[in-house]
């Protein structure tokens, strides 16, 4: 059997992918990248030749590089060219335009990550007809990488504009009047900021499920972290800075991510809560889901996102046996955060 590769899995979420990979016994995986002391297989990925020679060995690839969309393509037009599915973490908007336009014979899966991702494919257990409105809190005590942070700064670059934002009417509104959160977070057990901010996932969840109002916060239980990351929006800030901040904020404290999805239109409020290690652990567990979508023949070919081919009933068992997740339920309101159904670990 030929071996799925994943390109940069020696880096948090790539390690994360090929552990999945592996305990869901996908493999072989080989692990490529620059670094001969950590890669199976060493290979530039700026470089055309050695991609393709290295994606015609294998049956599926998964690109965690972390690199901007531009330094995404030529692993994207190498799978292309081997006839393999290619597999992104990341690469939202940009990447997909950049890809758009080319008729692909095999799935070219983007945005296969914990957000962009599990936070555009969850609501989707939710929400059975139009008009209805939806409230998403995404965050927790993590740690950025230096790749990590400077992704996320680049995102916010790429996005400016949409902190405050809210989905209503059918379209986006800016300084839409949603007040920042301050204290409790439903389904978070410790005081945090919630601060509203519409991603281009977000919106196009809206369009697909044309929803009357979306409203998404960014959940931050440190200070510091919430001042880091806001501040880019003045240019005051760079990725170490990031990194420092959330490991002051994560001192002495455990990892976690938590998302939580609620309609607010019917009396139970149905909710969803995820819980999870870490960002780099539910990416990586998304990243390998959707690899396993593809190889059972569960996603057609062409350029698409995880969130808009990935069945979320079927993911959903996925991430019941994925390592990556600490807790996942689905109920009507009515538990609180020291409830049994919001605890870390239950499942």
């Amino acid at each position: 059997m030929s071996a799925i590769g994943v390109i940069g899995g020696y880096g948090s979420a790539g390690r994360a992918t090929v552990a999945q990979l592996r305990a869901w016994g996908l493999g072989p995986v080989v692990v490529a990248g620059r670094d001969p002391e950590r890669a199976d297989a060493v290979i530039d990925a700026d470089d055309p030749a050695v991609l393709e020679r290295f994606c015609a060995s294998l049956r599926l690839v998964v690109n965690c590089t972390g690199s901007p969309p531009a330094n995404r393509v030529p692993v994207a037009e190498a799978a292309a060219k081997a006839g393999i599915p290619y597999i992104d973490p990341d690469g939202d908007e940009p990447l997909h335009e950049l890809l758009s336009g080319t008729a692909y014979a095999q799935p070219v899966v983007l945005s296969a990550g914990m957000l962009p991702g599990l936070t555009g494919l969850l609501p989707r257990l939710l929400v059975a007809g139009p008009g209805r409105r939806l409230v998403c809190y995404a965050g927790g005590q993590d740690r950025f990488t230096i790749a990590a942070a400077a992704d996320y700064l680049a995102a916010v670059s790429r996005s400016a504009g949409r902190t405050f934002a809210v989905w209503r009417g059918g379209s986006r509104v800016e300084r839409a009047g949603v007040p920042v959160i301050e204290g409790e977070v439903p389904y978070f057990s410790e005081p945090a900021s919630g601060v509203p901010f519409l991603s281009p996932e977000m919106e196009r969840l809206a369009r697909r499920l044309e929803l009357a109002e979306l409203v998404f916060y960014t959940v931050f239980p440190g200070s510091r972290l919430r001042a880091a990351l806001v501040a880019p929006q003045q240019g005051s800030v760079d990725a170490e800075a990031v990194v420092r901040a959330s490991e002051l904020d994560a001192f002495g404290r455990s990892r976690y991510q938590r998302m939580v999805f609620q309609l607010r239109d019917e009396p139970s409020m149905p909710t969803i809560v995820l819980s999870g290690r870490g960002s780099s652990e539910l990416t990586g567990a998304t990243a390998a889901m959707a690899a396993l979508a593809v190889l059972e023949g569960a996603v057609a070919p062409g350029l698409h996102f995880a969130a808009d081919v990935l069945d979320p009933a079927w993911a959903v068992e996925r991430l019941l046996d994925a390592d990556a997740v600490t807790g996942l339920r689905v109920f009507d309101a009515g538990a609180t955060a020291d409830s049994p159904e919001a605890e870390e670990g239950t499942i």
